[in-house]
């Protein structure tokens, strides 16, 4: 079996570009809008990052159940050796993307992989095509796209790539975020790169700016993928004069480098036409004093018309937020009766620590629960606004619970959740037969201390990366309480039903079956399958790799496989919070179980 490499610099990028393939390829049929949008007609496939539009992760696939399930098996491995090379510390948490028996995995550094799994009981590798991403960048890989005959891949650096699924040939690789601070006429300081997957959706490929945190602005846009060519782009932080950007009271013209930030792929209502992203938080995170105002639309979610990228509306969760407290996670959209009325709601589990519905047609706020064990900063949620009870649209400093508030002068505080608890990019599960939406991720309290943050001398939105609380307005930060947190909300009452505490933060995400199974995976490299009614575990699988991907689920042959890729933090890394798991190795492996 002979191996040819083929080397190119690709068409609008300096990065050498290299494709090793096999001699004959593998064809499959291409993914066009109608694949995507009855992507549930195809359990036997995976074709979206969050299996389908409306961001359910739900397998179809009931041959692996509550029953039997303890009778798992590894079916085969496949090992992701250049994940390894140069800088081992990994942060895979991408999903698999299947097609008739073919994966395609990225290996967090611009190397894309197709494996044949058609056999059953061996991952036979194709094809890699490498887009070489420096070393030097963060090893954080959260999945890929399908349109066509390609599969599309947004890169850390800002690049965007399309290689042929069939021959693993580079179709286009270009740079889309800008890498050098180019003063008053640009927006970012360093760089600008990308960490959500993308999405194709009606002809076009949507990428999510995700380095708000470097002080960039975050902007959601639409690409030929004929040739990576912008068709629009939608900013996240308005300019002066458009809507939104009187919410951006301070002097120091802040909104150029605000954040607000997409690094978790949207969702698509092929219904309305929109699409719905959630932002991260403003800049400087910790410092809401030096960005007085509610600060739009960085912590939101944000409805756009795919044709266009206009804004068609939105609903803000914690204006003039304040603890890190993002709401990148994902917004399923969830149809079903409501009070005796079939509704659409997007459904979200908000990182600051309750589970919201909105009206999927308007934002509406319908209600929101509490979901982690403790919420501190807040005393509830208002139920007509859907706003904090505490705040006040006549205050442009917030004030939310002072105690739990990080501030200027105030040292350190505590507060619940811990800034990196709730939910973040973890994907979401949604059972439509039963109503239950789940999530897995992390709990807990930390104490944080806030320092202002300096305008640099240029007097153009930068932030002086090394005066007083530097570029995030911060200082140290302690965790008081951290575990991990499975959780279950009947998404037709909002009433929670069960929940499962792990000793260890989530990363993973939720994966529900019609089997009557929740899958996830752990940092300790634990594979582990729930009960979706009571979370009581009921099989579990040691890879000794930390885990941070999503199980996906597909089938050959008739057989149902559960697949993950394991390839998380060196033990190192994960030892800072949890002393336990210094110990651990760390690796880059796909595994596929079966019966």
């Amino acid at each position: 079996m002979k191996l040819s490499a083929i080397r190119r610099k690709a068409a609008g990028s300096t990065a050498l570009a290299c494709t090793v393939a096999l001699t004959w390829p593998a064809f499959a049929a291409n993914v066009d809008q109608n694949r995507l949008v009855n992507a549930d007609t195809e359990p036997q496939n995976w074709l979206l990052p969050f299996q389908n539009f409306q961001g359910h992760m739900f397998s179809r696939l009931n041959q692996i159940n509550r029953g039997n399930v303890a009778n798992l098996k590894m079916a085969f491995t496949v090992p992701i050796g250049s994940a390894m090379i140069g800088n081992p510390n990994l942060n895979l948490e991408n999903a698999a993307l299947v097609d008739d028996g073919f994966a395609f995995i990225s290996d967090g550094w611009g190397a894309i992989y197709k494996i044949d799994m058609t056999s059953g009981d061996r991952g036979k590798i194709l094809w890699k095509a490498d887009a070489t991403v420096s070393k030097d960048e963060r090893n954080r890989d959260r999945g890929m796209a399908f349109w066509g005959n390609a599969v599309y891949h947004n890169l850390n650096d800002g690049r965007v790539v399309a290689v042929n699924r069939n021959t693993g040939e580079f179709l286009w690789d270009k740079q889309i975020g800008r890498v050098t601070w180019q003063g008053k006429n640009d927006t970012n300081k360093e760089k600008e790169g990308f960490t959500a997957a993308p999405l194709g959706v009606e002809g076009k490929i949507l990428v999510g700016q995700s380095a708000g945190d470097d002080l960039t602005r975050g902007w959601l846009e639409a690409l030929d993928p004929a040739n990576g060519n912008p068709l629009w782009r939608t900013y996240m932080v308005p300019a002066p004069g458009e809507p939104g950007s009187e919410t951006w009271k301070d002097k120091n013209q802040v909104w150029r480098v605000g954040g607000a930030a997409l690094w978790t792929t949207g969702t698509y209502d092929p219904d309305s036409k929109l699409t719905f992203w959630g932002t991260g938080n403003a800049q400087p995170m910790f410092d809401p004093e030096y960005r007085p105002g509610d600060n739009l639309y960085a912590g939101s979610v944000v409805a756009m018309d795919v044709a266009d990228g206009k804004i068609k509306w939105f609903f803000q969760y914690t204006p003039n937020e304040g603890w890190d407290y993002d709401e990148n996670g994902v917004h399923q959209i969830i149809t079903l009766p409501v009070n005796g009325v079939q509704r659409k709601i997007l459904g979200h589990w908000g990182r600051n620590g309750f589970f919201y519905r909105l009206d999927g047609n308007n934002g509406q706020f319908l209600d929101a629960t509490q979901y982690v064990d403790q919420v501190t900063w807040t005393k509830g949620i208002d139920p007509k606004t859907g706003k904090p009870v505490e705040y006040d649209p006549n205050l442009d400093v917030q004030k939310y619970i002072p105690e739990a508030r990080p501030a200027r002068g105030r040292g350190f505080v505590t507060a619940c959740p811990t800034a990196t608890g709730g939910v973040r990019w973890q994907p979401v599960a949604y059972n439509p037969n039963t109503f239950m939406s789940y999530s897995a991720g992390r709990d807990g309290c930390f104490a944080k201390e806030a320092i202002a943050a300096q305008p640099a001398a240029t007097n153009d939105g930068m932030i002086d990366a090394k005066a007083g609380g530097g570029i995030r307005g911060a200082g140290p930060t302690r965790n008081v309480l951290t575990y991990g947190l499975v959780a279950a909300v009947n998404a037709q009452t909002n009433k929670m039903v069960a929940k499962h505490r792990e000793p260890y933060d989530n990363m993973s995400g939720a994966t529900a079956t019609a089997g009557g199974l929740v899958f996830t995976g752990n940092p300790d490299g634990k594979v582990v399958a729930y009960d979706d009614q009571t979370l009581q575990e009921l099989w579990h699988f040691h890879t000794g790799i930390a885990i941070k991907a999503p199980v996906t689920v597909f089938a050959i042959g008739g057989k149902q496989y559960i697949g993950v890729m394991a390839g998380g933090p060196s033990g190192s890394s994960l030892g800072g919070t949890f002393p336990e798991l210094t110990p651990m190795s760390t690796g880059a492996v796909y595994f596929a179980f079966s019966l």
